[in-house]
């Protein structure tokens, strides 16, 4: 064999091995990517969770008794007593 074929196929060879390094370094850090990018989702989703559970547990008190401003006197289809219960339960709170 000619030596300037020798020459060509180390150097292949090393081209190919310095190629097969650098391309597995690529995928390596690919992979770790897209794993660090799935942990930040779920730690998203437990943060996501946490948040409603939080919200449905805390949750504030609903009370239905009606404010003394939207009282409309002049209606002529008023609850007397609906808004005189309202009242003690609102003195009573």
């Amino acid at each position: 064999m000619s030596t300037t074929f020798n020459v060509l196929r180390w150097s292949s060879l090393a081209a190919g091995v310095v190629y097969g390094v650098y391309h597995n370094q690529v995928l390596k850090s690919a992979g770790k990517e897209k794993e660090e990018q799935a942990e930040y989702a779920h730690k998203q989703k437990l943060i996501a969770e946490a948040k409603a559970e939080y919200a449905k547990l805390n949750a504030p008190a609903e009370t239905k008794t009606e404010a003394i401003g939207s009282l409309n006197l002049d209606d002529p289809n008023i609850d007397f007593a609906k808004v005189i219960l309202g009242a003690v339960e609102g003195l009573k709170n």
